[in-house]
C-alpha cells in the first residue's frame, strides 16, 4: 500500500507520465511491458484425464481399485480353470469406480467459473483519458499505469488508481470492502502506514463505482497487480485443507484394509496348518486356501461404500435444494454438519444491505417508520430528495430512497406530494455545508425545506449546534445514520424532527445466531465497516462486545500465528477486515481443528468462501462469490444455513448407520470363519457365498439406512470435531458386541445342533443365520446410540421394504437356486427356527440398551437431589 503514501509528482515519474499530458504513445507501450496489462492471468486450466487420475487416487477409490484387481483375477483364474466364474462384482466395483470419479471430476472447474466472472469485473468497456495531452476514449482494457484517467458519477473504476483531484467524490467499495454506505473520497488524505483498503481515502479501486462527483486520477496497478487480481489470485488458488469426510472416510479404509489383511493372513496360516495336520497339503488345496484369504480381504473392504455415500449424498441435494440451499459439491451435504465455526460478512448476509428508515422522531416522540403523518418532515423527505422509485426498482442515493421509501410505508405517495408543490430551487448536499436545501412553493408560500447532519441543521433553527440530543450521539455511536429536518423562510427555521437510517439486521438472523451458539457453533463477524457499526451488531445480536471480543483488522494483522490462535477464542467481531484478514482468520481457524463457514455476498468475500471448508453464498450476492462457493442460500437467509447444518448433521449420522452395519457384516464373517479353523472346521463360506453376502449387505439394504428421516433439530446437538473418527469407541464397542454374539450363536449351532440340523444342511444353516442375524441387526444399526431401534420403526419405508425384499431373495435362491453357493433346500419349520434364532440379536442388543438407559436416569436423578441438597440452607 505504499504507493498511496507516495507524492504525487514521485507516481508520475516513476511511470513516465505528465500531471497535464498524461502518457506519451511510446511510454503506453513501454508501461505495458513493464507493469502489465489491464487483464487478470488466465490460470493454467488441468485436463480432464489430469482430474480423472487425480479422483482416482483418492484413498478410498485405491481401496476400490486393489479390490476390483483381485476381485477380477480370482474370477479370470477360475474362468481359465474350467471352475465357475462370477464377474458380477467385478461389475459392481466398477461401477461404483466410475460413479464417485465422474462426481468429483465434474465438480471441479468452479474455480477456473470464477475466474472467468472476476475478469468481468474489468469488462471491455469505454474510460475517458489523457495521453499525449489530449483526451480520448479508450478500451478498459487498454488502460495502463500511469495514464491519467477522468471519472465521474455512474463509472466503474477499470484500474487501482490515485486522486490527482476530487470533487465531492463518494465511491461504493461494498463489493471489495464490506462497506455498506458509500464512501467519501479526498486526493489530499494520506493513509497511515500499513492501512487497510477500507482506510484509504485517497485511491479508488478496480471494479468499484463511482456514486457522486468526479475525478482526475493516475492509473497506479492493473490486472494482476490490481486488488481484484489479488482476489483472483487466492481464488484460484486450491485449497489446502481436505474436507471432514474425505479425511475420516480415508482414516476408516486404511483401518479396515490394514485389520482386513491382517485377518486374511491369520485365516491363510489356520487354513494352512489344518492341512498340514489333516495332511492334505497339495498345490490345489492350497491354492483354494489362499483364493478364500484374498477373498476374505475384498470381504472386507466396504467397496459400496463410496458408492453408497456418493448416492446419499446426491439425495440429499435435492432435499436441500427444495429447501432453497443449492448445493455445490457433493461432499458439503455432510460437511455442513460439521460446522463449529461461522464467519460472517455483515453487508447483505446479516444485513439486508439496503439503508432503511429505524423511524422518526417528531414533536417530541419517537414514532415508527410506517406511522409517519407530521406534515412538513412529509414534504421534506418528498421535495428534498431526487430519487425515484419505478416497478418496484428504486434508483437514488441509499439515503434518499430509504426516505421515500418509508413515506410509502406510511401510506403517502411521494409523487403526489411532489405534484403539490413547485419546485424553486435546489442546492445539493455538499461535505463542506453538510446539508441538502430544497426551495418550493408549498400552500401558497415560499418555503426551503432543508436536512442534514443534525448538528447543523440545530445550529441553522438558533439552538447550540454543541447541544445535540444524547439521543442522536447514542444512534451515531452505534454506526446508525441521523437526518435532522427543518423548513423556513430563509432567515429562520423550525426544528421538525430527524430519521434513524440504518442497513437493518434480516428478520431470521437473530434468532438464527441464537441457535446457532445453542448447538455449539461459534458466529466471527467479519466485516468492512468500521468498529463502532460492527460492534453495534454484535450487540444487536447479544454477541459479546467487550474490549478484546471486538477487534480491527489491524490488531489482528499485528498478532503472530501463535498470538492469532490465543486471541480469536474470544474474538466475536473484525471490524475493517480485508480479504486478506479473512481468509488468515479462516485458514488459522482451521489449523486450530475448527471446521469453518464463511457466508458472504460480495467480491471480497471471494479468498475466503473459497478456502474454508464450507463457503456459503447469498443468492443475491456477486457471481463470483456464488461461483466460489460450496452452497448458495437462493432466499438469502440466515436461517437456511441452520437447515443445511441440522441436515448434515443427520447425514453424518445416516453414515454412522449404513457403515456400522457394513462393517458388522465384515467383521461377523471373519470371525466365524477364524473361529471355524480355530475349532478344527472348514470355513463355512466358499468365496462366491462370501462375495454373494457383500453384494447383498453392501448394496440397497445399506444405502436405505442412509436415508434415515430425523425431525431437524440442532438444539442438544454439537458440531462433529475434525478430528473425530466416524465410529466412536461406544460404536466400535457395538460392532464387537454383536458380532461376537452372532459368532458364537452360529459356533454353538455348530458344536451342539440345538436346531437339530441333518448333517447335510449344517453348512445351509449357517449361512442362512448369517444373513438372518445380518437382516435383524440391521434394525438395530438404525439407531447407533442408546435410543431404542425399535422407535420410528416403519417411519423408512425403503428400509422396510429392502429387508423384506432381501429375507425373502435368500429364501428363494436357498430354495431353488440351490447351485448358486452350494446350498440344499431346507423345510419350512426349519426357516421359522432360524428367524426365531437370529431374532435374539434384536433382544440382546435392545435389552443392553435399556440396562443402559436405566443407569443414565438413575444417575441424573442422584445428581438432581445432590443439587437439591448442596442448595438447601444450612440450618
Amino acid at each position: 500500500m505504499q504507493v498511496y503514501r507516495e507524492s504525487l509528482s514521485k507516481l508520475f515519474a516513476d511511470a513516465d507520465s505528465d500531471p497535464i499530458c498524461g502518457l506519451s504513445e511510446p511510454a503506453v507501450i513501454k508501461n505495458a511491458e513493464k507493469f502489465g496489462k489491464n487483464v487478470i492471468t488466465k490460470s493454467r486450466e488441468k485436463s480432464v484425464a489430469k482430474r480423472f487420475f487425480e479422483a482416482l487416487s483418492e484413498p478410498m477409490m485405491l481401496i476400490l481399485l486393489f479390490a476390483f484387481v483381485i476381485t477380477f483375477g480370482i474370477n479370470l483364474g477360475k474362468a481359465i480353470s474350467g471352475n465357475d466364474a462370477n464377474f458380477y462384482e467385478c461389475v459392481g466395483i466398477a461401477i461404483a469406480i466410475l460413479i464417485s470419479t465422474v462426481l468429483t471430476v465434474v465438480m471441479e472447474g468452479r474455480s477456473q467459473r470464477a475466474f472467468a466472472i472476476l475478469n468481468k469485473l474489468g469488462d471491455d468497456g469505454a474510460v475517458r483519458v489523457i495521453r499525449s495531452g489530449s483526451e480520448r476514449i479508450i478500451s478498459k482494457t487498454d488502460v495502463v499505469v500511469g495514464d491519467i484517467l477522468l471519472l465521474e458519477a455512474g463509472d466503474k473504476v477499470p484500474a487501482d488508481v490515485r486522486l490527482i483531484s476530487a470533487n465531492e467524490l463518494t465511491a461504493d467499495e461494498s463489493m471489495l470492502t464490506g462497506e455498506s454506505k458509500p464512501v467519501k473520497k479526498y486526493a489530499d488524505r494520506i493513509p497511515k502506514e500499513g492501512a487497510g483498503i477500507a482506510d484509504i481515502k485517497n485511491a479508488l479501486f478496480s471494479g468499484t463505482f463511482i456514486s457522486s462527483g468526479s475525478a482526475k486520477t493516475i492509473v497506479v496497478a492493473v490486472g494482476d497487480n490490481a486488488e481484484t487480481g489479488k482476489l483472483a489470485e487466492d481464488v484460484l488458488r486450491e485449497r489446502t485443507v481436505s474436507a471432514p469426510l474425505e479425511e475420516k472416510l480415508s482414516r476408516l479404509g486404511k483401518l479396515v484394509t490394514v485389520c482386513g489383511a491382517v485377518a486374511a493372513a491369520f485365516v491363510f496360516l489356520l487354513s494352512l496348518v489344518r492341512l498340514i495336520l489333516l495332511d492334505e497339503v497339495t498345490f490345489f488345496n492350497v491354492e483354494n486356501v489362499f483364493v478364500e484369504a484374498i477373498v476374505l480381504i475384498v470381504a472386507a473392504v466396504p467397496e459400496g461404500l463410496p458408492t453408497t455415500v456418493a448416492i446419499s449424498l446426491t439425495l440429499n441435494v435435492v432435499k436441500l435444494a427444495r429447501s432453497n440451499a443449492l448445493i455445490k459439491k457433493l461432499v458439503a451435504t455432510e460437511t455442513v454438519g460439521c460446522v463449529s465455526v461461522i464467519c460472517s460478512d455483515k453487508t447483505g448476509t446479516l444485513t439486508q444491505n439496503k439503508m432503511s428508515v429505524d423511524g422518526f422522531f417528531v414533536g417530541g416522540a419517537f414514532i415508527g417508520e410506517n406511522k409517519l403523518k407530521d406534515e412538513y418532515v412529509a414534504v421534506n423527505c418528498a421535495v428534498n430528495s431526487s430519487a425515484v422509485i419505478v416497478d418496484g426498482k428504486a434508483d437514488g442515493s441509499a439515503t434518499e430512497i430509504a426516505l421515500i421509501s418509508a413515506l410509502k410505508e406510511s401510506g403517502t405517495n411521494y409523487e403526489d406530494v411532489r405534484s403539490k408543490v413547485k419546485t424553486l430551487e435546489v442546492s445539493p448536499f455538499s461535505s463542506f455545508k453538510k446539508y441538502m436545501s430544497t426551495t418550493v412553493l408549498y400552500k401558497g408560500e415560499r418555503l426551503i425545506f432543508v436536512k442534514g447532519a443534525p448538528e447543523v441543521v440545530l445550529k441553522m433553527t438558533g439552538k447550540d449546534a454543541r447541544a445535540v440530543p444524547k439521543e442522536i450521539t447514542a444512534c451515531q455511536e452505534r454506526g446508525k445514520r441521523v437526518l435532522a429536518f427543518a423548513h423556513g423562510k430563509g432567515d429562520d427555521y423550525v426544528f421538525d424532527g430527524y430519521a434513524i437510517i440504518s442497513d437493518k439486521l434480516r428478520k431470521d438472523v437473530k434468532k438464527s445466531v441464537k441457535e446457532c451458539l445453542s448447538a455449539g457453533i461459534k458466529i466471527k463477524i467479519l466485516t468492512g465497516d468500521n468498529i463502532e457499526t460492527a460492534r453495534s451488531i454484535a450487540t444487536e445480536l447479544e454477541l459479546p462486545t467487550a474490549e478484546k471480543n471486538v477487534v480491527s483488522a489491524d490488531m489482528v494483522e499485528s498478532l503472530s500465528e501463535e498470538e492469532l490462535i490465543n486471541a480469536l477464542p474470544d474474538i466475536t467481531v473484525i471490524a475493517r477486515s480485508t480479504p486478506r484478514t479473512k481468509l488468515r482468520v479462516v485458514k488459522t481457524l482451521q489449523k486450530m481443528g475448527e471446521v469453518v463457514a464463511v457466508t458472504g455476498d460480495g467480491v471480497n468475500d471471494a479468498p475466503a468462501i473459497k478456502h474454508a471448508d464450507i463457503g456459503i453464498a447469498m443468492g443475491s450476492g456477486s457471481e463470483i462469490t456464488k461461483e466460489a462457493s460450496d452452497v448458495v442460500l437462493l432466499d438469502d437467509s440466515f436461517s437456511t444455513i441452520l437447515t443445511a447444518i441440522s441436515f448434515g448433521r443427520n447425514i453424518y449420522s445416516n453414515f454412522q448407520r449404513f457403515i456400522t452395519f457394513q462393517l458388522n457384516v465384515n467383521l461377523a464373517s471373519m470371525s466365524i470363519i477364524i473361529v471355524y479353523l480355530l475349532l478344527g472346521f472348514a470355513s463355512p463360506f466358499t468365496s462366491t457365498c462370501l462375495l454373494w453376502l457383500n453384494v447383498i449387505m453392501d448394496g440397497p439394504l445399506a444405502l436405505s439406512l442412509g436415508l434415515e428421516q430425523r425431525p431437524l433439530r440442532l438444539e442438544g446437538t454439537s458440531p462433529v470435531k475434525r478430528s473425530d473418527n466416524i465410529l466412536s469407541a461406544k460404536i466400535m464397542m457395538r460392532i464387537a458386541m454383536h458380532s461376537f454374539y452372532m459368532c458364537f450363536i452360529v459356533a454353538l449351532q455348530k458344536l451342539t445342533n440345538f436346531l437339530k440340523v441333518p448333517v447335510a444342511e449344517e453348512d445351509t444353516v449357517v449361512i442362512t443365520m448369517f444373513v438372518f442375524f445380518q437382516l435383524f441387526n440391521a434394525i438395530n444399526c438404525r439407531e447407533v446410540h442408546r435410543e431404542s431401534a425399535l422407535k420410528r420403526i416403519f417411519t423408512n419405508k425403503l428400509f422396510c421394504v429392502m429387508l423384506a425384499v432381501t429375507y425373502f431373495l435368500h429364501i428363494a435362491i436357498v430354495q431353488f437356486l440351490p447351485h448358486f453357493f452350494g446350498t440344499v433346500p431346507i423345510p419350512f419349520a426349519l426357516w421359522l427356527k432360524i428367524t426365531a434364532v437370529c431374532s435374539t440379536v434384536l433382544i440382546f442388543s435392545e435389552a443392553y440398551k435399556a440396562i443402559y438407559r436405566a443407569i443414565k436416569r438413575a444417575r441424573k436423578t442422584e445428581m438432581a437431589k445432590f443439587a437439591v441438597i448442596k442448595k438447601s440452607p444450612v440450618t
